[in-house]
């Protein structure tokens, strides 16, 4: 009689097999939903984060492009000044545009203060007593896509790609995708540097005098698809700008970036676009009077 109360206990304190199935269903609700809010949460995250990086890399680009749109040195009737551009629309929604210009860039040292202190006869040394090679702050600067053949731009300004020779653009089997590159030489004539760049992608290393020409090539972002400039004169917007007699009197820029493919993590590819107009002060030292009827109205 006890043994048979005994038996009786203990299936009373057990489970049955369904309510066992039943917690384990429950649980594998819970679990599916949880990890289900996890993953939505977490890609949310990955795009948001995404979104943050490529936003920073257009204002990067821009800025830079602005900074020295801002700082346009031009003459009138000075062809060594002149803005070259080129409109390379590949599809709807995708350029590749190129544009020079000649602008004035912080150097280090300073060319004028060296030339100060060379007047005052002090020697500029750097820490090992070796003179410094001073480099004009008034540089002809272009901006192109390329191939990005390390793929991986630095985050550093001062990481300068030294050219020998060759463009930064190898051929389009190259991995890494398309980079935003500024190229800054003191040969400020079209035809030394920039013409080349254009017709052959090559860069020349040397002049017709035999001298060195100082060309540095930065990337500036990677992971781009399209950079569009437009001009305006004041009353039409153009693709290019070739007119030699005055300057446009701003300039609209515009840059798409975006990311990778991951189909490892299934996050695919989105992009964004930023735009900035910069305006060109130096517009107002292009007048429409010609020389010849600004001699005549002073003699009057």
């Amino acid at each position: 009689m006890k043994s048979r109360i005994s038996r009786l206990t203990l299936r009373a304190d057990g489970f049955t097999l369904l309510e066992l199935l039943v917690a384990v269903s429950i649980l594998v609700i819970i679990g599916g939903a949880s990890y289900t809010a996890f993953n939505a949460a977490l890609d949310i995250y990955r795009k948001s984060e995404s979104r943050i990086v490529m936003t920073q890399k257009c204002r990067t680009a821009l800025e830079r492009v602005a900074t020295d749109l801002s700082n346009l040195q031009a003459v009138q009737g000075d062809e060594s000044l002149l803005i070259v551009s080129q409109d390379n629309p590949l599809e709807e929604g995708v350029d590749r545009d190129v544009i020079s210009f000649v602008t004035l860039i912080h150097t280090d040292p300073d060319p004028f203060l060296a030339e100060l202190n060379a007047a005052n006869q002090t020697v500029i040394a750097d820490g090992a007593g070796n003179s410094e090679e001073l480099v004009s702050d008034v540089q002809r600067v272009a901006y192109y896509i390329g191939m990005d053949t390390a793929g991986q731009i630095a985050n550093e300004e001062d990481d300068e790609i030294e050219v020998g020779g060759q463009m930064l653009t190898p051929d389009s089997g190259a991995e890494g995708g398309f980079a935003l590159f500024r190229l800054s030489t003191t040969a400020l004539e079209v035809e030394t540097v920039i013409q080349p760049l254009l017709e052959s992608e090559t860069l020349p290393t040397e002049d017709e005098d035999g001298n060195p020409i100082y060309v540095n090539i930065v990337p500036i972002i990677d992971q781009v698809i399209s950079f569009d400039v437009r001009y305006y004169d004041g009353e039409e917007w153009y693709e290019s700008w070739d007119d030699t007699e005055m300057i446009p009197a701003s300039v609209v820029a515009w840059v798409t970036v975006t990311t990778e493919n991951d189909r490892q993590q299934n996050v695919t590819a989105s992009t964004i676009t930023q735009s900035t107009m910069i305006y060109l002060p130096m517009s107002a030292n292009f007048s429409e009077q010609t020389a010849g009827e600004g001699a005549a109205s002073s003699g009057g």
